[in-house]
């Protein structure tokens, strides 16, 4: 706002908190004072006159500041000192304190103003003429009232103590305090300067473990050294076994499994290894895997407390593969199965001299046996009596040629997984 005398500006202020003026050099005349809202449309009380005090505003103390007591994550707590007005022989002095999150208000109407919401503005007394009535009614419709805060935005509330509780409070977040001394008799107010309040920020929480459900089979890539992947495994009931497996590619990697109370699995595993727990009580399990010193590698793992839930194909202790009689045009082969029903496919690749020499290192996770091999056949069946071996013969072989023979399982047909028995290299006979 401005004061102004003779189109000279002797005085302007800008602010949203109560301010007065005690101008003594003025001149007899005319004066004009305007003002301007620059956040939103808003009501003003003015008061002028030639004589002090204008009015009786509660007196604030000396030291006018609201301090903190003490905070916490949910709620703090804060003080001020009482007003010199007030006395034990009446009861006309109160406190107000408003709370919220948004912005503070620095005077007792800005408050109520943005609390209850200000209403539309009243007709002037006017002459009514055409001009007068014309201005009017612009102004009704260029009119933006502060409207009322949503409920519980602001807290409010009274009393006659000067300590305040606020316990409604969120972690590390930022409320704005504001304190009045109110008079019940003239109805005014004076505002204690404002305070800014952080609450504590909350306790961090741990990072959120991934579940892993009956029989899914889950598959994690190592990207860094001593990486560690935190899985949990709910129990639901008391289970007499569970089914383990964990097909490694890379390096060693340490598996384990464990409960608050029992540590129940804990193995280096390397390749592919199937295991059976036994008497589950109901629990959840945490499963922690912790790569290995290099980095790099891929873990796929399931655990199921339901046989039929197993996806992974079972491969037994012994996975060589035999070879039982060869001639010039195929080879009869030999190799131990599980007692559960599986399919089993063939492959044949034939090798060159110095192919032949060389024998790679089975990898249980290639998705594929080698682009050069031809799938001989699959048959689903599985081994009734587990001492014998189960017997096939590879035909459509040449003569004095070698080759290398390799052996898979899966579940099923619709199965992704499977595993891979010793690869057999093989030569055929050079004369029949």
């Amino acid at each position: 706002w401005t004061l102004l005398h003779g189109g000279k500006a002797l005085y302007n202020h800008t602010g949203g908190e109560s301010h007065s003026l005690h101008y003594t050099t003025g001149t007899p005349g005319l004066y004009t004072i305007t003002l301007k809202p620059l956040e939103s449309d808003t009501y003003v009380k003015l008061y002028i006159s030639d004589s002090f005090p204008l009015k009786t505003y509660p007196v604030l103390p000396d030291d006018d500041k609201v301090k903190i007591k003490k905070k916490s994550r949910k709620g703090f707590s804060v003080e001020w000192n009482k007003s010199p007005k007030e006395t034990p022989f009446d009861n006309i002095i109160e406190y107000h304190i408003a709370v919220n999150r948004k912005r503070s208000f620095d005077t007792f109407c800005s408050l109520m103003s943005h609390l209850h919401g200000d209403k539309r503005p009243s007709r002037p007394d006017t002459f009514n003429f055409l001009e007068e009535e014309k201005r009017y009614q612009k102004f009704l419709r260029e009119a933006n009232p502060i409207k009322a805060a949503k409920k519980n935005a602001i807290s409010y509330r009274k009393t006659n103590a000067t300590v305040f509780n606020f316990n409604r409070a969120r972690p590390g977040r930022k409320y704005f305090v504001n304190v009045y001394v109110y008079n019940k008799l003239t109805r005014l107010a004076s505002a204690f300067q404002s305070l800014e309040v952080r609450t504590k920020p909350g306790k961090r929480k741990p990072p959120s473990v991934k579940r892993l459900k009956n029989g899914q089979i889950q598959v994690h890539q190592f990207t860094k050294p001593k990486e560690l992947l935190t899985m949990e495994f709910r129990v639901s009931k008391p289970a007499k076994e569970a089914l383990l497996g964990v097909q490694v590619c890379g390096q060693k990697v340490r598996f384990q499994i464990r409960t608050k109370k029992k540590k129940w699995f804990s193995r280096k595993i390397q390749n592919y290894k199937e295991f059976t727990l036994t008497d589950l009580p109901k629990d959840t399990y945490t499963i922690k895997i912790k790569g290995s010193k290099k980095g790099g590698g891929e873990v796929r793992f399931t655990l199921t407390t339901k046989k039929n839930k197993y996806k992974f194909p079972s491969l037994p202790k012994k996975t060589s593969v035999t070879s039982l009689n060869t001639t010039c045009e195929n080879v009869t082969i030999a190799w131990v199965g599980e007692t559960r029903r599986q399919t089993f496919c063939v492959y044949k690749t034939e090798l060159s001299e110095a192919q032949s020499g060389l024998r790679p290192k089975i990898d249980q996770c290639s998705s594929e046996i080698d682009k050069a091999s031809e799938k001989v056949f699959c048959k689903r069946f599985r081994n009734h009596r587990q001492q014998h071996a189960l017997q096939e013969t590879v035909t459509g072989l040449k003569t004095g040629r070698h080759y290398r023979i390799d052996v898979t399982v899966i579940r099923n047909k619709r199965s992704k997984m499977f595993l891979r028995y010793d690869s057999l290299y093989v030569k055929t006979e050079d004369t029949c």
